[in-house]
């Protein structure tokens, strides 16, 4: 389980990508789970934990869809 000091997306989005499974802390947000290289956002996270989840999730589209277009195929 990581320990991030101060809620950066960016370098919690690489982690969660990463590591695919697991938990990580942000100080003073709370304690989230990712499965799958997303984080998992249940019915009874705070508002404050929906958002952050979903801002990493996005993050992590974001960096799976820049990889792919650079991914080229030659005939």
């Amino acid at each position: 389980m990581r320990t991030f000091r101060k809620y950066t997306p960016v370098m919690i989005a690489k982690h969660v990508a990463s590591f695919f499974k697991g938990q990580f802390v942000i100080e003073e947000q709370g304690t989230f789970t990712f499965d799958g290289g997303k984080v998992v956002i249940n019915e009874d996270c705070s508002e404050k934990q929906r958002v952050i989840g979903r801002e990493i999730n996005d993050l992590i589209s974001d960096f799976l869809a820049s990889s792919r277009k650079m991914d080229v195929h030659y005939e």
